[in-house]
């Protein structure tokens, strides 16, 4: 068991998906974008996502690694984010995800917070690493990083290389008192 890196409000956790499962989840990215399943986001150049949760989108795996990744953080009674749920993010060279704080009514003065679970699926070039509250993430391919994306600013430079930056992301709706555990490095 290892102690998960500390970064401003996260927790970055390595080896999380093993390399069968990534490249499950890089080709099922790379079919969505090529069949356009993925949407052009209209937050920045060179963004494509799809909502998938409650999707017929969403794979097994998809919907394992989010079952595991809120048992593992705790958060297995608290709702799905509404806003933005589980998406699938596809970032080509030349996308950048501008810094922002998510600033949805429900996160706003109110008793929850919102909480995203990252898997980096494929971004190898140090320009695919999450900044968050100014700060590079340093997580690695495979790896999670989890934070309140309703309470710190965050986003990523202009994505360099020649792959597109693929991440899985989960979100869940939890208590503003939530604190983020202590885990093991691996989800089992």
């Amino acid at each position: 068991m290892t102690t998960p890196n500390s970064a401003p409000g996260a927790i970055v956790l390595p080896d999380i998906l093993t390399p069968a499962q990534q490249s499950t989840l890089l080709a099922s990215a790379i079919e969505y974008r090529r069949s356009g399943v993925l949407e052009a986001n209209p937050s920045g150049p060179n963004r494509y996502r799809a909502r998938l949760f409650n999707s017929k989108h969403c794979t097994p795996l998809m919907l394992q690694l989010g079952h595991e990744i809120a048992l593992l953080l705790g958060v297995e009674k608290y709702p799905i984010d509404p806003y933005l749920g589980w998406i699938l993010s596809y970032v080509e060279p030349g996308g950048f995800i501008k810094t922002h704080i998510d600033a949805q009514p429900r996160y706003q003065n109110s008793a929850e917070k919102h909480l995203r679970c990252n898997l980096l699926v494929q971004g190898a070039d140090l320009s695919a690493r999450p900044i968050i509250e100014q700060q590079v993430i340093p997580v690695e391919e495979r790896g999670l990083w989890a934070f309140f994306a309703s309470e710190y600013s965050h986003g990523t430079a202009v994505l360099e290389g020649e792959a597109p930056r693929v991440v899985m992301q989960y979100g869940f709706s939890v208590p503003r008192n939530y604190q983020l555990p202590a885990l093991p490095a691996r989800i089992s």
